[in-house]
């Protein structure tokens, strides 16, 4: 199937791709598989559509045949016969021979009957082609048109759907008619949209040709220019057709000696373009001779492009060069000659009109427009759904998100209230501390007297068991060093170093400990180190380092230092002086 929609190409205004070396090869190779297997129906109808895509009618009629032979035998309608009648349909259609529309007319009822839309697309293409190519019937080829554009919208092969309007819009310009612009713009954009080069180039050229219909020279060399590029870059046949509005657009614009390089330039290889496209190049060329007073050579030309127009059975076209070479007749006097070109024009320009068929065509056209209105209608509002799914998710996207973090908010707004609560508290500690320090120091100061009275006694009992009252008193003394003498502050502190300073030994000094306030030695020293860091962080003025109140306190390690502090305060310690900054 993809050889046959190559196939689709070779439409009245543009060609198929040159690329000969390749498709020679391709053609070699599936020849080689057909004689190791001559009655394989899908190599037959590879090979047709490759000589079709190579434009070498004669071979796509002589494997056609044999297509259609095989078929006939095997009584296969449904493939290999419709395949067969719509190549030599096509082949025999662009050799101008009138047997096309009986092989096109087949291929219809069949494609009909099998309901196969697909061969449909192609042959109301070629039925179209050969209503304007052969009988010159524009209104046939429009209507023709029309319907291989519904049978490639139902079965959905965008390309064809997109060649198809650009043959439409070539009808509209052959009927003079600029009202086929917008068929030849939206195949432009749905090529652009596809990136189908090759749907680019046929809608270019003929935008090109309906703007300079319309005398838009600007918008006409935009469109051809675009379509010479990809021309040159990928060898496309058929370069007669873009040369030949190059050299119009220059003789409108009043430059016909320039014109006649390009149209020059698209006669050099007659043989790679289509009979339609010499024909209007040479009535151009002959235009722009005539302006430049070479008129007989004018004339010469024209009756060239006559007769290849009617020995090839291409009838397009001829009613111009005859009006033209009716004026070269004219310019030169001889108005015999004259007289009778014009009437000859008139013969083929009258056949071409019909009120009847204008108001049929009208129909079909307002028919296709609505349907295309609908179809965007549609669209839109599937975009515009879309659209408001895409907004309905992001809507929730965004409440989500706002929950999120008003949720974080709330939770770190709580934790600085707890912070803010636990500073406050501290602080609160530390006055009351400062106030028992100082009732303290008053008794302390009142029982002095009496201390040396007790000390004689203790020493008294000091060989004994420990007493509750020792206890007591050596608590009190171990109390008197933490407070006053801060030994706490002392890195390398041990159990024995604070015995020794209280004339005791361990097991006295751990056995009061723990009975006064519940902890081991090692806690009852960190209690007093986090508490003195607690009262100089709870000082906005101190700017000592964190570092520094670490190692002065007693810590081997910083670690040691956070992990005792956050456990002890509920915040680390960087927290808590940045709080004391903020309530300061």
């Amino acid at each position: 199937m993809r050889y046959y929609y190559l196939f689709l190409a070779l439409l009245l205004w543009c060609a198929a791709p040159a690329h000969a070396q390749k498709e020679m090869q391709e053609i070699v190779q599936q020849k080689a598989l057909l004689e190791k297997d001559p009655d394989n129906v899908e190599l037959l109808k590879k090979i047709c559509f490759l000589y079709l895509h190579k434009a070498d009618y004669d071979q796509v009629i002589h494997y056609g045949e044999k297509l259609f032979d095989i078929g006939f035998e095997r009584q296969d309608y449904e493939n290999a016969i419709l395949y067969a009648h719509i190549c030599l349909g096509q082949a025999n259609l662009m050799k101008g021979n009138r047997s096309a529309f009986n092989h096109l007319g087949q291929a219809q009822s069949l494609g009909l009957s099998f309901k196969k839309d697909s061969a449909l697309c192609s042959i109301y293409n070629g039925l179209g082609l050969y209503a304007s190519n052969i009988d010159k019937d524009y209104y046939s080829a429009i209507h023709y048109f029309f319907q291989g554009i519904e049978a490639a919208k139902r079965c959905g092969h965008e390309q064809l759907h997109s060649l198809l309007l650009v043959n439409l819009s070539g009808i509209y310009f052959l009927k003079r008619d600029p009202a086929g612009l917008k068929y030849s713009l939206e195949a432009y954009e749905l090529g652009h949209a596809k990136n189908d080069v090759y749907t680019i180039y046929c809608s270019s050229i003929d935008a090109a040709y309906l703007y300079f219909l319309m005398e838009d020279y600007e918008k006409a060399l935009q469109y051809i220019k675009e379509a010479e590029f990809i021309m040159i870059r990928n060898e496309f046949y058929n370069q007669a057709k873009v040369y030949a509005l190059y050299g119009q657009i220059l003789t409108a614009q009043g430059d016909p000696t320039q014109a006649l390089e390009y149209f020059e330039k698209g006669l050099l290889e007659r043989e790679k373009n289509q009979i339609s496209s010499v024909v209007i190049n040479l009535n151009g060329y002959a235009q722009a001779l005539r302006l430049l007073n070479r008129t007989s050579e004018a004339i010469d030309l024209l009756k060239e492009a006559i007769d290849l127009s009617r020995t090839s059975h291409m009838p397009i076209y001829r009613d111009e060069l005859l009006k033209e070479l009716s004026v070269c007749y004219e310019s030169m006097g001889m108005y015999a000659e004259a007289l009778d070109c014009q009437r000859q024009y008139h013969v083929e320009s009258d056949s071409l009109f019909s009120a009847d068929k204008e108001r049929i065509i009208s129909d079909l056209r307002v028919k296709y427009d609505m349907e295309r209105h609908e179809n965007i209608v549609q669209q839109q509002k599937m975009e515009l759904l879309q659209q408001a799914k895409q907004e309905q998710l992001l809507i929730f996207i965004l409440i989500v998100i706002l929950t999120v973090a008003l949720f974080f908010y709330y939770l770190y707004h709580r934790k600085n209230r707890f912070y803010r609560a636990i500073v406050e508290q501290n602080k609160e500690a530390i006055r009351r501390e400062r106030n028992l320090e100082s009732q303290i120091q008053e008794l302390e100061q009142q029982a002095a007297a009496g201390e040396n009275e007790k000390n004689g006694e203790m020493e008294k009992y000091a060989q004994s068991s420990l007493t509750e009252e020792k206890k007591n008193s050596l608590f009190l003394r171990l109390e008197k060093l933490m407070q006053s003498e801060q030994i706490y502050r002392d890195n390398l502190l041990t159990k024995e170093k604070v015995a020794e300073r209280l004339d005791t030994n361990r097991t006295y000094l751990s056995q009061a400990i723990n009975e006064q306030t519940n902890q081991t030695f090692t806690q009852y020293i960190n209690r007093y180190r986090i508490n003195e860091a607690v009262r100089l962080l709870s000082d906005p003025a101190n700017d000592t380092p964190l570092k520094a109140i670490s190692a002065d306190l007693g810590f081997n390690s910083m670690t040691t230092f956070y992990k005792l502090f956050q456990n002890t305060v509920g915040m680390t310690p960087a927290q808590y002086k940045n709080k004391i900054q903020e309530i300061r």
